[in-house]
């Protein structure tokens, strides 16, 4: 027999001098079954800083009712593979419900704790006054009294960049935006950024072509025209509300150079005329 299970055997069956022992009572039943294998522990960020400390990272965009327990295992495996290093623990909280996580564990002898930063706590100034352009975007997702001119502030720190970098920034806020439900924000803000981007290639316009949401893409059409244009007539935002995701196309290209609503949608100057 197998050692391991010969020592179990043994201790099993002295079980009884056991609890004496240990000045416990008698057992009810045994609990020692097959627990279902733990899953492979994947921790989404684990760096040394540079002080030799081991900082571990979880994000969460949504409450989690065991990020306790799961934080107890990534913080046992973690400690295993660096014994000799301190290891902290922080919960990036990036949800838009109300915080409702606990920090720690507090059972019998076991006392475990971590910290949880609530980024809809944190300032949206926090980040926008960071040097990285990267940094700044994380300011969509903090507190802001006006999320819009957070996002406006965002998009224009970017006019130094090409437009491969800006299309794929946009792409990065629009995931970030959503957690907020800021992305229409967004896309209206960045339809009309002060930067020479042609609309066609705008991450937005091209994410909800491919969603098919062609209804959405004419509200944004016609929010462009407006302020554009002033009060948009009463046919005009017909014709955009039925139109199909490839006519709107069209009218978004010929939006860069019109200086009317007629250069826009070629209408004949026979018939209306705006």
């Amino acid at each position: 027999m197998h050692y391991d299970l010969r020592l179990k055997l043994i201790f099993q069956d002295a079980m009884p001098g056991l609890l004496r022992l240990l000045n416990l009572p008698a057992v009810l039943e045994y609990l020692t079954v097959g627990f279902p294998k733990r899953s492979k522990a994947l921790p989404d960020f684990v760096v040394r800083l540079v002080d030799g400390r081991i900082l571990h990272l979880e994000l969460q965009s949504k409450n989690d009712p065991r990020i306790e327990w799961r934080c107890l295992e990534y913080w046992q495996v973690i400690s295993e593979q660096w014994p000799d290093a301190e290891v902290i623990q922080v919960i990036i909280y990036a949800g838009d419900s109300p915080l409702k996580m606990a920090n720690g564990i507090k059972r019998g002898r076991l006392t475990y704790g971590f910290d949880i930063v609530d980024l809809q706590q944190v300032a949206a100034n926090t980040f926008l006054e960071s040097a990285g352009d990267n940094e700044r975007m994380l300011a969509a997702l903090c507190h802001s009294d006006d999320p819009r001119a957070t996002i406006r502030t965002i998009l224009a720190s970017w006019k130094h960049l090409s437009a491969k970098d800006i299309r794929d920034k946009l792409a990065n806020l629009s995931v970030l935006s959503q957690l907020r439900k800021h992305d229409t924000i967004v896309k209206e803000e960045s339809a009309i950024m002060p930067i020479e981007i042609d609309i066609r290639e705008n991450a937005f316009v091209k994410w909800g072509e491919e969603m098919g949401e062609a209804r959405g893409e004419g509200k944004l059409l016609t929010k462009i025209l407006e302020r554009r244009f002033g009060p948009i007539p009463e046919d005009v935002r017909v014709r955009i509300s039925t139109a199909n995701a490839e006519t709107i196309e069209t009218w978004a290209e010929n939006l860069e150079s019109a200086r009317t609503l007629t250069d826009i949608f070629g209408l004949d100057a026979s018939s209306h005329r705006y």
